[in-house]
């Protein structure tokens, strides 16, 4: 192999590298812009992030405030609220998924059935108590709303819709107790907030159940983990129980999402080059070892067949099922590969060295990212073998026999180690 062949081998292997790369960023761009826009669609039905706040007991007080405006001082009575901490709170949270497709995209919409059980305990039950609850999610979905203070149902819930506060009275005893209960639907993320901006709150007897009918979820950042969790048949129970607790820090699930074509075929075309350095080394290896070294036009052409599997991948994913597609764009790149080689190549290599190389490098790689966290795995394990493959290939060549000219016998120049 002369110098200037490995060369030419090199560039071409550097110009699929840059059409993979524009392949690539042609799919994000694809793939960003049709689910910014078909996302829209699917808030405008089901709603965004899913948000639940604590409810708010409080009592205005009268506050004179002091401020000068031309040299005069104007006193100004204003009403301040005056918060009372929740002494108990009961709250659960039913997660059931139901994603939803639009066009090829798959989106994370869910369903939830929520109740909570709120007791708080006044100071001054004689003066008049406020209560403050809203939906937050103005595109979600509710029904079956129902809403009892002191174990009175309210008929009128226009407070929960237009986000105003309502009076309650204390029972005897100074307690007021709200219950509430409704079911929505959400896109993505639910959140429960506790605190309000970066202030800390307080947690008296507060529990708070999440039951989910899926177990891969995640947690968004920042947020608090829960004090415990069991796995139940379909999913996972998530508990937050805490008491006599001061925290700055919400609650949130982040919804699973289902395998979307964009973004498995974004990451397999960048990785691309990967799996092309490992075939052409080996083809290399092994074609200068049997003595049929290519020119580096071959090379282009096989390169070509690598591209043909990434850019049928890309396309055809818009259309057809993800698997199929991927099923389909392996058979026809190993076939344009075995087709292409049985012109010139020795049968062994033509049917037998070079697909399987090319099943493994591209095809066992590109497979490997359907599952999240292996592919690194993979690659490295791979590495290794192919590392260990070629050391025994290639241990008892002399490479500057080699590197001069092959022998009057056509064999590849080796040498014996018994020699000493």
């Amino acid at each position: 192999m002369k110098a200037k062949h490995l060369l030419a081998i090199g560039l071409i292997f550097l110009g699929t590298l840059i059409a993979w790369m524009i392949l690539g960023a042609a799919t994000t761009e694809r793939t960003d812009s049709s689910y910014s826009s078909l996302k829209g669609e699917v808030a405008s039905l089901y709603g965004g992030d899913l948000i639940f706040r604590t409810p708010l007991c409080f009592r205005n007080v009268e506050r004179i405030t002091t401020t000068w405006e031309e040299g005069r001082e104007v006193q100004t009575t204003v009403l301040e609220p005056v918060e009372q901490e929740a002494v108990e709170s009961n709250v659960a949270i039913d997660v059931s998924l139901d994603r939803r497709k639009r066009g090829n995209l798959w989106f994370p919409t869910f369903r939830t059935r929520f109740t909570g059980d709120y007791l708080f305990r006044v100071d001054n039950p004689d003066e008049t108590w406020y209560l403050y609850s809203a939906l937050e999610s103005s595109n979600s979905i509710y029904s079956h709303i129902a809403m009892a203070v002191n174990g009175r149902d309210r008929e009128d819930l226009l407070p929960l819709i237009r986000h105003e506060a309502f009076t309650a009275v204390p029972d005897e005893d100074g307690y007021i107790r709200l219950k509430i209960s409704y079911e929505s639907t959400g896109l993505e993320n639910l959140y429960y907030y506790i605190s309000e901006g970066d202030s800390l709150t307080q947690l008296n007897a507060f529990h708070l159940t999440i039951n989910t009918d899926f177990k891969d979820f995640d947690l968004p950042p920042a947020m608090m983990s829960p004090t415990e969790k069991r796995e139940t048949e379909k999913g996972f129970e998530l508990i937050w129980d805490l008491d006599k607790a001061v925290t700055g820090k919400d609650l949130g699930l982040v919804i699973p999402g289902r395998l979307n074509p964009g973004e498995i075929v974004t990451r397999v075309t960048f990785f691309a080059p990967v799996p092309l350095l490992f075939f052409f080394t080996v083809l290399l290896i092994v074609t200068v070892i049997m003595k049929c070294p290519f020119h580096p036009m071959h090379y282009f052409f096989l390169a070509a067949t690598f591209f043909s599997f990434h850019l049928m991948y890309s396309y055809f994913s818009d259309h057809m099922n993800l698997y199929l597609t991927f099923a389909l764009a392996s058979v026809i790149s190993l076939l344009l590969t075995v087709t292409y080689l049985r012109l010139f190549a020795p049968p062994r290599i033509a049917y037998l060295v070079a697909p399987a190389i090319q099943l493994v490098y591209l095809v066992f790689f590109s497979w490997s990212f359907f599952f999240d966290g292996i592919t690194g795995v993979i690659l490295t394990i791979c590495s290794v073998l192919t590392l260990f493959l070629l050391m025994q290939l290639t241990g008892r060549i002399d490479w500057n026999s080699l590197a001069a000219g092959p022998d009057q016998s056509g064999d590849p120049v080796t040498t014996d180690s018994s020699e000493g």
